[in-house]
């Protein structure tokens, strides 16, 4: 069998288009959710990368705060090949808002065109940019927060695994939504019969950014892999998980291996709740946002970091 997977360029580049044309995941943005884009400034930065240049949204509460804010970092879902999207921002806007923060929104590069590991290196440098440049952002260097959905998820836990092995940088939290954790397990292994998700959904996404099948087990691309040594030291974690998931197993696999390391860790699980409702504005995504701003708030305390 061979290493790549059996599409040709034609044939991934016409998965990608039908993958990014609709969604399974209905979005619901109501009035009020809007509305948070009118509390903060948005500003759209260029950060360097060893892949490029890269497109960050910065949302900094509006009026003055006090002294310098904490920093907290997303990374949208999409399963590596949906992009960015105006809910998204919206969601960043309620995080900053309600934390007093500034946030970064990072809009990184897309497999196939850009496959593994590069949305990786990228939402990596930027992290590392942040803490290099805390002065100008007006940010604490002591309290950045790293987060995101899915994809991000998998790209929050993966930019951890490297902050580790080189030590570059120490963040004082990460959160992983309905994370993806693990390329490995076949699609139909996780399935969930209430789920929206089908198993070839998930088996493309796979192709698309892994490209190899030696790539999938790589800790980076499955973190759920990563060594034990790895995963000791990591920054406190926030797990949140959709109980009608196919992710949910490995979600909670993950959380489990962090705990075995001795890392800090929150689980919070809506049985009833599929994946990407938080941040599709689906059944519960208020209480999700309520747990997650709520932990936020506490790690980042200038007291505790």
């Amino acid at each position: 069998m061979s290493d790549e997977f059996d599409w040709t360029a034609k044939e991934r580049a016409a998965q990608a288009r039908d993958l990014r044309s609709g969604s399974l995941v209905a979005t619901t943005l109501t009035p009020e959710m809007e509305a948070d884009l009118t509390l903060v400034d948005v500003t759209e930065l260029s950060v360097p990368t060893r892949v490029g240049n890269s497109r960050v949204l910065k949302l900094v509460p509006k009026g003055v705060g006090q002294g310098l804010r904490p920093l907290v970092i997303n990374m949208h879902g999409g399963g590596f090949v949906r992009g960015h999207q105006h809910r998204d921002t919206v969601f960043c806007a309620h995080l900053a808002s309600r934390l007093d923060a500034v946030v970064l929104d990072i809009d990184y590069r897309l497999a196939p065109e850009h496959p593994f590991p590069t949305a990786l290196h990228e939402c990596h440098d930027i992290t590392a940019w942040a803490f290099a440049n805390a002065g100008a952002l007006d940010i604490d260097p002591a309290r950045i927060a790293l987060g995101g959905h899915s994809a991000g998820g998998n790209l929050t836990a993966a930019v951890c695994l490297m902050a580790r092995r080189s030590e570059g940088f120490r963040l004082c939290a990460q959160f992983l939504d309905y994370p993806f954790l693990d390329a490995l397990t076949e699609p139909e292994e996780k399935l969930e019969p209430h789920s929206i998700f089908p198993a070839e959904r998930l088996r493309a996404f796979n192709a698309l950014y892994g490209v190899r099948r030696s790539n999938l087990g790589d800790p980076l691309m499955s973190p759920l892999y990563a060594p034990r040594a790895d995963l000791e030291g990591q920054p406190p974690a926030l797990v949140l998980i959709a109980g009608l998931d196919p992710l949910r197993f490995e979600a909670q696999r993950y959380a489990a291996r962090l705990i075995e390391a001795s890392v800090d860790v929150t689980v919070r699980q809506f049985h009833d709740c599929d994946h990407g409702f938080l941040i599709a504005g689906q059944t519960r995504h208020g209480q999700a946002r309520q747990v997650l701003v709520g932990w936020l708030r506490q790690h980042l305390d200038p007291i505790i970091c």
